[in-house]
């Protein structure tokens, strides 16, 4: 159980430190096919993976000289409204949990919401070109975007990345390697509150060894993510980016077809 949980959080939060996807996105469903646990803990280990990604990778350009600079009139009201949604998204998945009273049912109706959403966001991001063209937006926009993107990828359970890249890219005009950056600073905030909220409310109580793990790898991953993303063009980044969301669309469904089988 402990390595297919550090395979599946290394390799999935590398992809996500180059491409913003963040990773939990793809540990979740992948999680959910591997291993015989709970969704709350599935949901909480993938979290701490991103959050530690995210943190380090983040954390490392702050303190590169050739850094990638951050504006923060577009980061910090995403990021307030991200912290907000993220507590109103894992109350959300509580509420909902509490209701169908299955684990079965929770899982299915996951599933089947982020098939849906990635399969949109894969659409989007093969439909339309870049420009090199960013665009100001007021605070309470990005207040209201980033509300949106922390609810859902709290009560989904993921780090939002493919949500957060689609809104920066079409909402801000921004590049995808550009996009990245503020997608991974955006988890934080929301992965923070969704997993203090998860903690406070009692919901989930997982081993002390899971979180480590799902730390130790989220760490790894950021290390070797970020030493790829320095190397790779905006294309190949965007390209490593359309076929995670393929793979992620074909978990997703083997996970809804076992699940009704």
């Amino acid at each position: 159980m402990i390595l297919i949980c550090l395979i599946v959080c290394m390799l999935s939060t590398m992809v996500g430190a180059i491409s913003g996807i963040g990773g939990g996105v793809i540990i979740k469903p992948m999680l959910d096919m591997t291993l015989p646990l709970g969704m709350p803990t599935i949901s909480l280990v993938s979290s701490l993976a991103v959050l530690s990604m995210s943190l380090f990778s983040v954390g490392k350009n702050f303190l590169n000289k050739q850094r990638q600079a951050l504006d923060m009139r577009v980061a910090v009201p995403l990021a307030i409204g991200s912290t907000a949604g993220g507590v109103t998204g894992k109350a959300c998945f509580n509420a909902v949990s509490a209701m169908l009273a299955a684990d079965k049912a929770v899982k299915a109706a996951q599933n089947i919401l982020l098939l849906l959403l990635m399969a949109a966001v894969l659409i989007s991001a093969l439909r339309k070109g870049e420009k090199a063209q960013t665009k100001r937006r007021a605070p309470a926009a990005g207040l209201i975007v980033g509300f949106i993107l922390g609810m859902l990828a709290a009560f989904l359970g993921i780090g939002g990345g493919p949500l957060n890249m689609l809104a920066l890219t079409g909402f801000y005009g921004m590049l995808h390697k550009e996009a990245a950056l503020y997608s991974l600073f955006v988890i934080i905030f929301s992965q923070t509150a969704g997993i203090l909220t998860a903690l406070v409310s009692g919901s989930v109580l997982p081993q002390g060894t899971l979180i480590l793990t799902a730390c130790a790898a989220g760490i790894l991953g950021g290390v070797v993510g970020r030493r790829f993303a320095g190397r790779m063009s905006n294309n190949a980044v965007r390209t490593l980016y359309n076929c995670a969301l393929v793979f992620i669309i074909a978990v997703c469904a083997v996970n809804v077809i076992s699940i009704f089988r």
